[in-house]
């Protein structure tokens, strides 16, 4: 079965989970198909085991008979890529019992789901690093033909702003390597053929990405993404976060990870974070569980964030009568 018709057979299977007695007429109006389609679509789910049932009167439609045993849940590639960056995430980041539980259900998964979509879901996986939740969305089909071209070892080709602020898009051509999940969004670690050097880019920014049909060999020279992201100036991003930790660098550099290169030492007692960001409402997020004291000094908009972060969490453990 080839993707886009799973995809209409669930969509078909999900309007049947949200009301029953649906005709073939309504279904293709609203699938935008004909009749003879939908019948089509209603055969496969009950060759995949669904207990499709119909009534051929009048008033008659299609309905999931009750009582019977569902098969497993099938996803849609939106869901299925959805869920398992999410527990890639949590096996990657997280410590003991859970990260155990998110590699046992990365299995499970991987045994539900049909072969195309399992495997453009394993490509996914083997090309991404993670540092952190990426807050910025990117399509999921952005996500999987990036993954594809890394692992082909193809060439993309996609429209980026030269500029933060720049309307224009300027076209690049480049050599895929990695992703990487961060804190401030989705980023792709390549070879930039234009300039000539190692970059990053960031998915949300850009556009009409497509796989060239030109392949490449592995450059030597292929720096770490993870290490990249965790060293970008500060400078280059709208805010910049300066906070003075109470703490000697050697304790906090463990606390930060990737980010550790942000840290530099004042005194061997105390230290001082800087880091770049677009969104300053995200920093007091990111420092909620420091566990020492520290002071932040700027800038203005982030000392402002915090300022905002205070008053709401005093309002909740002191809400006005």
């Amino acid at each position: 079965m080839s993707t886009d018709t799973t995809e209409r057979a669930l969509r078909v299977l999900g309007r049947l989970q949200a009301r029953p007695g649906w005709t073939a007429t309504e279904l293709a109006h609203d699938l935008g198909v004909t009749t003879r389609t939908v019948r089509r679509d209603i055969d496969r789910l009950r060759q995949l085991g669904y207990a499709v049932e119909a009534d051929r009167g009048a008033g008659g439609g299609y309905w999931l008979a009750r009582g019977r045993a569902v098969p497993p849940l099938l996803f849609t590639e939106d869901e299925a890529v959805a869920v398992g960056v999410g527990l890639q995430r949590t096996a990657a980041l997280a410590t003991g019992a859970d990260a155990e539980s998110a590699v046992r259900a990365l299995v499970k998964l991987d045994a539900a789901l049909p072969a195309p979509l399992r495997d453009r879901l394993r490509e996914l996986r083997s090309a991404v690093s993670h540092t952190g939740t990426a807050s910025a969305g990117v399509p999921p089909d952005v996500l999987t033909r990036i993954a594809g071209a890394i692992r082909a070892r193809t060439r993309l080709r996609f429209g980026y702003p030269p500029t933060r602020s720049a309307d224009a898009l300027v076209n690049r051509r480049v050599e895929p390597y990695r992703l990487g999940a961060a804190d401030r969004g989705w980023y792709l670690s390549a070879f930039d053929l234009d300039r000539d050097d190692w970059r990053l880019f960031r998915l949300d920014r850009m556009s009409e990405v497509t796989a060239s049909t030109l392949g490449y060999r592995p450059r030597p020279d292929q720096p770490d993404p993870v290490e990249r992201l965790g060293n970008q100036p500060a400078d280059t991003y709208p805010c910049t976060a300066v906070v003075r930790i109470e703490a000697p660098l050697e304790r906090l550099a463990a606390l930060f990870g990737p980010y550790r290169g942000r840290l530099s030492a004042i005194d061997e007692h105390t230290t001082e974070l800087r880091t770049g960001t677009d969104h300053a409402e995200y920093v007091p997020g990111w420092l909620a569980d420091l566990p020492v004291p520290y002071t932040v000094i700027g800038d203005e908009r982030v000392r402002s964030a915090f300022e905002a972060a205070g008053r709401r969490m005093l309002a909740a453990v002191n809400p006005l009568p």
